[in-house]
């Protein structure tokens, strides 16, 4: 079964070897610790903080048919 995730806070997001890499950045640029999304268990993409992500991602969550939503 698929889920929704939700992204609060700001970060970068990258294609990891067919998963999702979020790395979480706070107010002084440091990167925390990067959280891992498997592709086929993600039905939709809610990002509410500045997410920073290439062309190259987007691609390739719209062939998984993964919709992402900013706010």
């Amino acid at each position: 079964m698929k889920k929704t995730y939700y992204l609060f806070n700001p970060g970068r997001l990258s294609r990891k070897d067919n998963t999702l890499k979020f790395i979480p950045v706070d107010e002084n640029g440091r990167e925390g610790q990067p959280k891992f999304i498997p592709v086929e268990g993600v039905s939709d993409l809610y990002c509410f903080g500045s997410l920073d992500a290439n062309s190259a991602l987007f691609n390739f969550l719209g062939k998984a048919g993964i919709s992402v939503h900013f706010f």
